[in-house]
């Protein structure tokens, strides 16, 4: 049981971090993306007189922000900052029930039987988080995985060993 339990802990803190990271990426991401599309709409508006000397550029700076425009409500990432965040708090508070049934656990103070329903708890709490977010696709980016593993490494060394 004391593996199981560590390696659930260990899951879902990544999870935690992750989620969290991704989530700051689609944030700075949509806001460039919102950036670029306000500023080529206005820029297009303002500058008349400039781009009706390069009109090919203009045009283009036009149809490339029209289409991102519309693609906008469709790049999943980007949309779904929000619900990013709401995993990875989800993810923060099963982490602390975790943590707080490894050092029950640890202390022997509760009976196995005990132990063992705490823990199914939280697996059918983790299964609730991946249902309510199932329409979420989370997406894997390497870098960020390979950050949160360290991260996540890191925590475990200094808070438990």
């Amino acid at each position: 049981m004391q593996d199981r339990i560590w390696q659930n802990m260990a899951d879902i803190k990544f999870k935690e971090i992750y989620t969290a990271k991704v989530a700051r990426r689609a944030y700075h991401i949509g806001s460039i993306y919102s950036f670029f599309l306000s500023f080529a709409s206005a820029t297009s508006v303002a500058a008349w007189a400039v781009w009706s000397k390069f009109p090919v550029v203009w045009a283009s700076i036009v149809a490339i922000s029209q289409i991102l425009h519309i693609a906008k409500p469709y790049i999943l990432f980007i949309r779904n900052d929000r619900e990013f965040i709401e995993m990875s708090l989800l993810y923060n508070s099963l982490y602390l029930s975790y943590e707080k049934l490894w050092f029950d656990y640890r202390k022997k103070n509760n009976e196995e039987e005990y132990i063992e329903k705490v823990f199914y708890t939280l697996r059918k709490k983790e299964h609730e988080i991946n249902r309510r977010f199932k329409h979420i696709i989370c997406p894997v980016l390497k870098g960020l995985m390979e950050k949160s593993d360290e991260e996540t490494n890191h925590i475990f060394k200094t808070s438990f060993l």
